[in-house]
């Protein structure tokens, strides 16, 4: 089975904790569409609470070896389980960055296609 993640918004915690492991409780729900036989779209929300607090909506896909009807449980346990490990590493790479102003002074830009 493949599953293919085309968008992801995750409303970050106000503060990360750093170096330790939290415990978390956790809300969530997925909603399938079926596109064609072996072919679902999906919603995620996921909803933690904790140390690490987060709201995360995700938008997908799957494509499956077999022609379901309904999604199975143990599919969307599968789903949530791999973006609860993925979700946190998103948030600490994302949360804070650097630019160097220095890098764009003098430097023309254009945005226009080529």
């Amino acid at each position: 089975m493949e599953v293919n993640l085309l968008s992801i918004s995750i409303k970050p915690p106000t503060k990360i904790p750093k170096n330790r492991t939290v415990e978390l409780n956790v809300d969530w729900n997925i909603e399938y569409k079926k596109m064609d036989a072996k072919k679902f779209s999906f919603v995620c929300n996921i909803k933690a609470y904790g140390e690490f607090s987060f709201e995360a909506y995700i938008e997908g896909e799957i494509n499956t070896e077999n022609d379901y009807d309904i999604i199975p449980e143990f599919i969307s346990i599968s789903i949530v389980e791999n973006l609860m490990k993925s979700i946190p590493k998103l948030v600490g790479y994302t949360q804070q960055f650097r630019i160097e102003e220095n890098v764009f002074v003098n430097q023309p830009v254009s945005l226009a296609s080529q």
